[in-house]
């Protein structure tokens, strides 16, 4: 399995530098030429259609070349670090990057409230859904302004900026009815940004595995979807990506080895592939040693200097919480194997997962139609 870094020129977040430069808006990253050359033919619409875990990898398993997607596919390009759910799409809908925006996976530990929190549904992370505050944890420490805002401001209103999802105002609880809600608002007059999120095939891969016959009825579903789409409208601009691909994985846990255990300061969180590590005072050493002796073959372990040094999040000004959210050292799934602090007792483990190194996790599909 190959080891691929991001590369943030040509990335979901230059993607989102592109459509924010289209428009007039601030970005503070690189555009993507192929994109910038695209919107400036100035289309009625632009849509940007991002499904959750359909990687380069997986659409390659499941869709023969003469099906529409593939049909229409460009080339690969990369998401963010960690490929993961939660820092791509705020990347895409922020236009900043992880280090910027500090949403950096799916559990993050607030020193303000002494509790790491699986930050999308706000609640205690390992419990059964107990809210972590009475008010979103994230959004207060965190707070982000969103692309469409940038754009409606950059535009003076005159461009609609609109997000479609089973999560937004414009909620849509199936891939058929992003679909129409899509194709409703294109045939409205005016300009558009349309930005739509659908959170499969991810789901089911984390049950099935990559390989499963339900992933490719999915993935056939969403072709139809969209080609059904692409040909309805006219005037418009879409771009088809995802937010990551997915691995199939076996697990190890870290309760296993006490010695290890002995060296934390509290569990490690963000990603199962991507770990922030608290360690006690004076057991960096040991920790180094353990950590590098159990799990050495399986994922590469950098201090907290190193991932700065390397831009591993991205570049631009760090958020204000960046260091601490960021822990003392930062392991990284380069294979197969996966890492959980216990097995779950509310949940069988997956039997794919994402927000490592591989090519399979950072390889995300650039597919574009042109109306």
């Amino acid at each position: 399995m190959h080891i691929k870094y991001p590369e943030y020129d040509k990335s979901l977040l230059s993607l989102t530098s592109s459509v924010l430069k289209h428009y007039g808006a601030e970005s503070s990253h690189a555009s993507y030429p192929y994109i910038d050359d695209l919107l400036a033919r100035d289309y009625m619409n632009v849509v940007v259609m991002l499904f959750d875990g359909l990687g380069t990898r997986i659409l390659e398993k499941h869709l023969p070349e003469d099906n529409f997607l593939k049909k229409h596919f460009v080339e690969s390009f990369s998401s963010v670090f960690p490929p993961t759910t939660t820092a791509a799409t705020v990347s895409v809908e922020s236009g900043l990057s992880p280090a910027e925006h500090g949403w950096l996976g799916w559990s993050i530990y607030f020193s303000q409230i002494d509790t790491t929190v699986s930050i999308f549904p706000n609640t205690i992370s390992g419990s059964k859904g107990v809210q972590a505050a009475d008010y979103h944890v994230a959004r207060k420490f965190l707070p982000y302004k969103d692309i469409f805002t940038k754009i409606k401001e950059a535009t003076d209103n005159k461009v609609q900026a609109i997000c479609v999802s089973p999560y937004s105002a414009y909620e849509s609880k199936t891939v058929n009815q992003i679909c129409m809600t899509v194709n409703d608002l294109c045939h409205q007059p005016g300009k558009k940004y349309i930005y739509t999120y659908w959170p499969q095939p991810d789901y089911d891969m984390h049950d099935k595995g990559t390989k499963h016959s339900r992933i490719r009825k999915c993935i056939e579903k969403i072709n139809d979807e969209v080609e059904a789409l692409c040909s309805s409208v006219e005037n418009t601009l879409f771009v088809i990506t995802a937010d990551h691909g997915l691995v199939d994985t076996d697990w190890l846990f870290i309760s296993d080895y006490p010695d290890l255990c002995e060296c934390l300061l509290r569990n490690p969180c963000i990603e199962t592939r991507a770990l922030t590590f608290f360690i006690k005072a004076g057991k960096e050493e040991s920790f180094e040693e353990l950590f590098n002796k159990y799990f050495g073959k399986f994922y590469l372990l950098m201090t907290k200097q190193q991932v700065k040094e390397t831009h591993l999040f991205g570049k631009g000004k760090e958020h204000p919480l960046f260091d601490e959210l960021m822990g003392d050292y930062l392991a990284i799934a380069t294979g197969n194997i996966s890492l959980d602090m216990t097995p779950n007792p509310n949940h069988p483990m997956f039997k794919a997962a994402h927000a490592g190194l591989t090519s399979d996790e950072m390889e995300i599909p650039l597919i574009v139609i042109k109306k």
